[in-house]
């Protein structure tokens, strides 16, 4: 309680100086800037994205040039501002700095140059803008262009060929999906929504991964990833990377497109997208999308995937200064699901004595043989792959909504209030129907919702001309509600279990960024601590171990981050260094969740309140050199992160007979492991119809302890040690344009549940290439006509044992006002 009062003391007293400051440097008035953009050669460019990012921190201002390249932002508060421009291609694009002083009203026009390099302008890196060449951590952007290009449909397959961001997904459109970072876990990865957290409540892990498979590319203007600790900025899970899905603002003249595709699998997709201004020069702002996505065969024909999803955004400009906006991103899904691989004695049979086995999964045919309960020949398989359950399916659902107040006081000061909600809902259902071995009695049900509301007040204020100062408090409150049911049917012998329980956190955090040299020098320094409170949770139905439990707040946690960055502009080359440690906050599940039995119609307990936060430390440095006036590329990175302590689910270690809770097994604290490595890419663009992108990692994950029970192989469990991707894109005149990128990693060990020892599995290699036609119809419209070939190699593999669909295709076309 006393460090509650101190903070909330500290809070104030900071607030009350930033408020007194700010009031001395008021008095300027509302300005606007405009001009007319233009290519290369001097014609105009219609229909351009102009966005001013405030450098103070603050909204960013959006607009789109007209049919004669004239463009208009209005309500400009004095100050110092990022301007970025692109076409609609993003072929050409330029990013520069502009001072706009009180009462001016600036007239700036935009030449656009062939996009060089070092033309992205950056958020998450810092949670205030800043330009390529200054950000002190290693990060890409992956626009909406490049995802447009590529016809991705999903968040994950948009960043799948990032450096050092490996993405599964365990088969076609809609199956279980993971993104890990710099060869850490699932849930060491943070997603951010317009730089607002978004995870699930009820997972396992308390992050996103549980919806990484609905989250669809609906209203997407860019996704920014930053490698490295972020947990200073950003809270919870943020030990290896964050993900920053940026909602697409609108501004300008009335736009958006409508689209439709299918193919292969059973694909259908229809989305559209509108965005635009109302009102005096845009004084309110607004975009807008809808998708749905039905897959109705999948990988083997009974792998069907529904997803209805809807982004949009929203902005009213009270003043120059004072603004409030919204957003929304809103998702339903349905997908049937597959029993997790298995053996027969026949199988097991082929495994070699040693422990080492081959993967090799039983053909499709004889696949098929198993499903209906036929003999089959095994042949040299050593596993049966992933196979249809007819009744076992998941139903989830996801909302995030935030509001935001943003209030610029001066030039030199803001501040933003928000209110960011959270709902998540998942439900499987399972029956029994279907060759599982472990398949239930009675249908059953289980049930895991979560909600997260997070108020956030940050300020920030340029002191002098060289800092920049963040200060700012967070409040979350948490509900983690399981609730577990059959429908045996007899009312005596039906197990109905359900938990609820609630946590409440306080934050305080706080960032320096200091630029020197004239802005060749960046300096970031930035530290966050977090307190906890857990309410006592609520048990239904079935006794547990935890009903007279007295709980204790987690321990607080501390983390510091420091980032510099140097830029010889002479030679384009930026060298960068970033220390920082982070933190993951135990979830509900770790802490009272159990798991319902449907074959034995029992329940299993295997949290512990006890458990400490895990915690790491992270150090990467690394060097960018820009070559032949930013059309070339290359940066090298070293990383190295440590998790110190972790939560580990055991067995063996824990004795039931001194287990407070009778576990046993389950969660516990214990060591962590290393993970290392480079990353190094390659990107050029030497024309403006050409583009192409190049990247290579090299991971070394080692757990502390063996992850392979009774042998000494230490590396983790499901990471390849390699991962190579390509990306190339290319315009032939005006209308043609084709885009191909290529996936691929080593092998890598994975142990499967039923059999002894460790399965090596043939590393992922996929290609996609995508072709599309544009021709340009009446009053500036356009309609584009594309085809999509994925896998074209038609190369077979698995991901942990569930086959991936082999070669398959679609087409499309797009109309676009």
């Amino acid at each position: 309680m006393q460090m509650k009062k101190r903070i909330v003391g500290t809070i104030f007293g900071l607030s009350s100086l930033v408020f007194l400051y700010s009031a001395l440097l008021w008095g300027q008035s509302a300005t606007g800037v405009h001009g007319r953009v233009t290519d290369p050669d001097g014609g105009a460019v219609p229909r351009a994205m102009v966005r001013l990012y405030s450098r103070g921190g603050g909204a960013t201002i959006t607009t789109r040039s007209d049919e004669n390249g004239a463009y208009r932002l209005e309500a400009v508060a004095p100050g110092e501002y990022l301007l970025e421009a692109e076409d609609q291609s993003s072929m050409l694009a330029v990013s520069e700095g502009i001072l706009i002083w009180p009462g001016d009203d600036l007239n700036h026009n935009i030449e656009l140059k062939i996009r060089s390099l070092r033309t992205e302008v950056l958020v998450t890196a810092s949670s205030t803008p800043l330009p390529l060449d200054e950000v002190a951590k290693a990060a890409d952007v992956v626009d909406g262009s490049q995802i447009s290009r590529r016809a991705e449909f999903s968040l994950a397959e948009a960043i799948r060929n990032v450096p050092g961001v490996r993405v599964r997904q365990n088969s076609g459109p809609g199956s279980f999906t993971t993104i890990q970072s710099r060869g850490l876990r699932n849930q060491d990865t943070a997603v951010l929504i317009d730089g607002l957290r978004f995870r699930d409540a009820a997972s396992i892990g308390g992050d996103a991964t549980a919806f990484f498979q609905d989250m669809l590319i609906v209203n997407v203007d860019r996704i920014e990833i930053v490698r490295g600790s972020g947990a200073s900025l950003y809270g919870t899970n943020a030990m290896g990377g964050v993900i920053n899905v940026v909602t697409e603002q609108g501004g300008g003249k009335t736009h958006g497109e409508v689209s439709a595709e299918g193919g292969q699998l059973g694909m259908l997709r229809g989305a559209a997208r509108i965005g635009g201004g109302i009102g005096d020069l845009d004084s309110f702002v607004y975009s807008g999308g809808i998708t749905h996505l039905n897959v109705t065969e999948g990988v083997d024909g009974f792998d069907p995937y529904r997803n209805t999803s809807g982004q949009g955004f929203a902005k009213y400009n009270f003043t120059p200064n004072v603004s409030l906006s919204g957003r929304v991103w809103a998702s339903g899904a349905f997908a049937a699901l597959n029993e997790s691989p298995t053996f027969t004695d026949a199988i097991l049979a082929n495994h070699p004595a040693g422990g080492v086995i081959p993967a090799i999964g039983l053909s499709d045919q004889e696949r098929e043989r198993f499903e209906r309960g036929e003999p089959f020949s095994p042949g040299n398989a050593t596993f049966i792959p992933a196979y249809n359950d007819p009744d076992n399916h998941r139903a989830a659902s996801f909302f995030s909504g935030a509001v935001i107040f943003n209030h610029r006081l001066s030039p030199n000061s803001s501040y933003v209030i928000s209110y960011h909600g959270v709902d998540t809902n998942r439900a499987f259902r399972d029956g029994p129907a279907g060759q599982g071995s472990f398949d239930p009695i009675f249908s059953n049900e289980s049930l895991f919702n979560g909600r997260i509301d997070t108020i956030q007040l940050r300020t920030d204020n340029r002191i002098g001309k060289f800092n920049l100062v963040t200060v700012g408090y967070e409040f979350e409150r948490e509900e983690h509600v399981n609730a577990t049911t059959d429908e045996n049917p007899d009312p005596a012998l039906r197990p109905i279990s359900g938990i609820e329980l609630k946590q409440r956190s306080h934050a305080l955090f706080v960032q320096d960024q200091i630029r020197l040299a004239d802005g060749r020098l960046q300096i970031a320094l930035s530290g966050r601590m977090q307190s906890f409170d857990l309410d006592t949770p609520r048990f239904t139905g079935n006794a547990n171990p935890y009903a007279d439990v007295s709980l204790e707040s987690p321990p607080a946690a501390y983390t510091g981050d420091a980032a510099v960055a140097y830029f010889f502009r002479s030679t384009g080359t930026k060298l960068r260094a970033h220390i920082g440690n982070a933190y993951r906050v135990p979830s509900a599940f770790n802490r009272f969740g159990g798991f319902f039995s449907s074959f034995s119609n029992s329940f299993s307990f295997f949290g512990d309140p006890r458990l400490s936060p895990e915690r790491s430390i992270a150090f990467d440095a690394g060097i960018d050199q820009w070559l032949f006036n930013s059309k070339l590329r290359l940066s090298s990175t070293f990383f190295y992160t440590s998790l110190q302590e972790i939560i580990l689910f055991d067995f063996g270690v824990i004795d039931a007979s001194t287990d407070p809770f009778g576990r046993f097994g389950g969660y516990r604290n214990g060591g962590g492991g290393l993970a290392r490595g480079v990353e190094f890419s390659l990107s050029v663009a030497p024309a403006s119809a050409t583009s192409f992108n190049f990247s290579y990692t090299y991971t070394n994950s080692d757990s502390r302890t063996p992850t392979v029970p009774g042998t000494d192989f230490f590396k983790v469990l499901g990471q390849s040690d390699h991962m190579f991707t390509l990306t190339a894109t290319q315009r032939v005149g005006r209308r043609f344009d084709v885009a191909f990128d290529l996936f691929a990693v080593s092998d890598y060990s994975q142990r499967l549940f039923g059999a002894d020892g460790r399965f090596v599995f043939d590393g992922p290699v996929k290609a996609d290439v995508v072709a599309s036609y544009t021709v340009p119809v009446a009053n500036g419209h356009q309609m584009k006509f594309y085809g999509k070939v994925e896998n074209v190699f038609d190369n077979n593999y698995f991901e942990g044992g569930f086959n991936a669909p082999g070669i398959w295709a679609i087409g499309g076309v797009k109309f676009s006002f």
